[in-house]
């Protein structure tokens, strides 16, 4: 994926191509890979409210919704409330994303960290790299949400749905990142 397209500058990427891997974990079973993917079905869910938000840019952008509506309900994810509230996405995230983030941040990687190996910890430290790009870009598309109810105009529209699209790739990776790395960890440790 590498840099952000169309992000403004002070955005930075993933940096996926430093990304650890977590080595395997000697004796674990396909039961216990089976319980670490739990953190996928969590996933999903804000995958799907990140879904409604493209919806209703998609309608805006059509003329069917007041550009208002945007700017109602970024602060109303899951994911943007969370880190209001924690303070970063991975460390108690924007409501769901926010309270996802958060939760792993504050339960589920201290609980990894304990028992996992120095390269698993080292997935964590990314991770939690990771979650602060995605706060930067929910934060930036609540401020570009709210231009756009003050300035209705093309140009708010436009840099608010490159912020998104950015955001979007951005969870979609993180998200896949995190799911298969950890999932044996989860399904071996627990702390979901």
């Amino acid at each position: 994926m590498g840099k952000v397209e169309n992000a403004r500058p002070d955005v930075d990427d993933l940096k996926e191509a430093d990304r650890p891997r977590a080595p395997a974990i000697p004796g674990a079973t396909a039961l216990q890979r089976r319980q670490g993917r739990q953190l996928a079905a969590i996933h999903r869910m804000h995958l799907q409210q990140m879904g409604q938000v493209r919806r209703m840019m998609e309608a805006i952008a059509a003329g069917h919704t007041d550009p208002a509506a945007l700017a109602r309900a970024v602060p109303e994810m899951d994911m943007t409330r969370n880190y209001r509230q924690f303070g970063n996405l991975c460390g108690q995230e924007c409501q769901f994303l926010d309270y996802h983030h958060g939760a792993e941040e504050h339960r589920v990687f201290p609980h990894l960290e304990a028992r996992g190996s120095d390269g698993l910890r080292k997935v964590i430290a990314k991770l939690r790299e990771e979650h602060e790009v995605v706060h930067a870009l929910l934060e930036r598309l609540y401020s570009d949400a709210v231009r756009l109810v003050q300035d209705p105009g093309e140009d708010a529209f436009d840099e608010a749905r490159q912020t998104f699209d950015a955001l979007e790739r951005v969870v979609r990776s993180h998200f896949g990142y995190e799911e298969e790395e950890l999932e044996e960890a989860l399904g071996v440790y627990g702390g979901l």
